[in-house]
């Protein structure tokens, strides 16, 4: 989870992943980190416009829409064509 800037809120990383370089790990996460911020922003612009604000508000707040959320989700991991809804383990 991150803030709409990317600023990550909490991170849990399996274990499993520590094998990986570190670099690779580490853009791994910063590409999650802006891919959350993308989809919190898209939200928050949905939900402004569901409440009623102006267009020309949210353009101010230069919140992210739809066509930034498909890109970033397009380039959010290079290495995987599919990726899922969520991160989370099932328990």
């Amino acid at each position: 989870m991150t803030t709409e800037r990317g600023l990550p809120l909490s991170l849990k990383i399996d274990t499993g992943e520590l094998d990986r370089a570190p670099h690779l790990l580490a853009d791994e996460i910063m590409a999650l980190c802006r891919l959350a911020a993308t989809r919190a922003q898209v939200a928050k612009r949905r939900a402004l416009l569901a409440a009623g604000v102006d267009p020309s508000v949210l353009r101010n707040l230069q919140l992210a829409n739809e066509e930034d959320l498909l890109i970033a989700e397009e380039s959010a991991s290079p290495h995987d064509d599919d990726m899922p809804g969520s991160w989370m383990r099932p328990v």
